[in-house]
């Protein structure tokens, strides 16, 4: 049974999407890079982790999850502008190429700490709130390519998902939107 990773997500926009193709395009060309793009419609910044599992998830851990964050307030739309094209570390044959931001991100980082507040009082989150740094990752590959700055793309966060990633298979599952109030 393949495994199943669920979590909380920004998606960008279509044109944001767009840009970010292009340059992993340009970096493929630049770094000499051959890992296969994620598509357009994979693209995701990922905020907070609410499980792993062989298996699709269980019905009952979704139901609480979109419980939790129906329940929020606040939260406005805002931009977010990542500028910053990078490989990280991976394991040998495996390092991503990731899209981040500086300043651009700020939002991100608030919409994180407010998701996993509520997920933390609901038991569904460490007490303890982890670091994240919000990226789009947007291949792996064997070769790592060096830090640039890029003209940043930025779009407007008007919503979060919850998204299901079929691990190894290349797809994953929209189960649930929210908006930005």
């Amino acid at each position: 049974m393949p495994e199943h990773k669920v979590f909380f997500a920004l998606q960008p926009d279509p044109p944001a999407a767009q840009q970010i193709a292009g340059l992993t395009a340009e970096a493929r060309r630049r770094h000499g890079l051959s890992g296969k793009p994620i598509s357009a419609e994979r693209l995701h910044v990922s905020l907070n982790f609410v499980g792993a599992f062989r298996g699709p998830p269980p019905r009952a851990l979704i139901d609480k999850a979109r419980k939790v964050v129906e329940g929020l307030t606040g939260g406005r739309p805002f931009v977010v502008a990542l500028n910053r094209l990078e490989s990280w570390k991976g394991d040998a044959n495996s390092h991503p190429l990731v899209l981040t931001g500086e300043d651009g991100v700020v939002g991100v980082e608030e919409l994180y700490a407010d998701l996993h507040k509520a997920l933390a009082v609901a038991g569904m989150a460490p007490r303890r709130e982890p670091q994240i740094t919000p990226h789009v990752t947007l291949l792996y590959d064997r070769r790592e390519a060096p830090g640039v700055f890029v003209e940043p793309v930025t779009w407007k966060v008007r919503e979060f998902v919850l998204l299901d990633t079929v691990v190894g298979e290349g797809r994953h599952e929209v189960l649930g939107r929210w908006p930005l109030a």
